[in-house]
């Protein structure tokens, strides 16, 4: 177990490498408004990343044999179907459509990419989303709260109560994952592998959202 800790650690410490300087999802030194537009345009975009998260857990949860992973899952399910409600209704009360949101096709493939991973073994799976990916998000999420205080308050209380700390236990079930499956070289070998792959593919999706539609808020 001490191994296996020690290798979480260290793909954790990866992962936060990978990720300095490159979250491209808000510019904090963007003018108030242009930073208000971004803030505005991630939570519509969270509307359909929450829906499309019920759908990929929901997927999941039949091709995961290892109960004490999947006993897990669907509270995670829930949480998400939770968020994605808790969205929609923040963006009404704001005067927003929270279905306006039109995905680029770089952000819809990363979503049909991850539902397809339902045959993947566990420990890859787990990796990508619940490690590497909800890992990221919780940091994201911590940037929209700091740049959101002062322009939008209630929302960024919103992400800071509500939000961010369901995504942080779901950043928790894919380490205790790797805990539980972690427990060999290959397997081991198979995590990071699957860590940078969801990396590259989320900050590829980032930076098509930077170039093609954040320059025009």
């Amino acid at each position: 177990m001490r191994g296996t800790e020690r290798f979480v650690g260290e793909l954790a410490r990866e992962n936060k490498a990978f990720w300095a300087g490159r979250d491209v999802r808000l510019d904090p030194q963007a003018p108030p408004e242009t930073l208000l537009s971004q803030i505005r345009y991630r939570m519509r975009q969270g509307v359909y990343n929450e829906l499309r998260s019920v759908e990929l857990i929901a997927t999941w949860i039949p091709w995961v044999p290892e109960r004490e992973i999947r006993d897990l899952l669907p509270r995670q399910l829930e949480d998400e179907q939770r968020h994605y409600q808790l969205l929609r209704r923040r963006l009404k009360e704001l005067g927003e459509d929270p279905d306006a949101y039109a995905p680029l096709p770089e952000w819809q493939a990363l979503f049909d990419w991850l539902v397809a991973c339902r045959h993947r073994p566990t420990v890859e799976k787990l990796a990508m989303f619940q490690f590497a990916g909800e890992t990221q998000s919780c940091e994201g999420f911590e940037t929209l709260i700091r740049v959101a205080r002062d322009l939008d308050p209630e929302t960024s209380e919103l992400y800071r109560t509500q939000i961010l700390p369901d995504e942080y236990r779901h950043s928790a079930i894919g380490r205790q994952a790797l805990l539980l499956l972690a427990d060999t070289p290959e397997r081991q070998q198979q995590a990071r592998e699957a860590c940078r792959e969801m990396n590259l593919k989320v900050f590829g999706a980032y930076q098509a959202h930077r170039s093609r539609v954040d320059r025009s808020l």
